[in-house]
């Protein structure tokens, strides 16, 4: 559990970058087209269907939080005095490369939120 713990930190500093500094507009816009295309998905009847559909939700919402992170660093950079952790923008990067999972959990957990709302009509 030691080992995580700089790991959970960093992306902690992250998130914290990502929504003072970022530009939300990302976000929102990521949200807005996977919460349309998890209500499709939440719809839907067909396994196949359900799992690309789930994928093609998560899609915009990795974007959005790589962009946003990245935006949150440069103005953190830009700011008068940033301090030297600002520097180390390594961040993005992990949503560029990890930023699936946890996109594709929120919208999991979004799909399984619409079921609830509107449930499916039986067969």
């Amino acid at each position: 559990m030691a080992a995580l713990s700089p790991a959970v930190l960093h992306v902690e500093k992250t998130l914290w970058v990502m929504f003072r500094y970022g530009d939300t507009m990302y976000m929102a816009l990521g949200m807005v087209f996977s919460s349309l295309i998890a209500f499709l998905a939440s719809r839907q009847m067909r396994r196949g269907s359900y799992v690309a559909l789930l994928v093609a939700a998560a899609l915009p919402l990795w974007i959005a939080m790589f962009r946003a992170a990245d935006s949150g660093y440069r103005k953190w950079q830009g700011s008068a005095n940033a301090p030297a952790d600002a520097c180390a923008d390594t961040g993005p990067i992990f949503f560029l490369i990890a930023g699936w999972l946890p996109s594709l959990g929120m919208v999991y957990l979004l799909q399984l939120l619409f079921q609830r709302i509107f449930p499916r009509p039986p067969a």
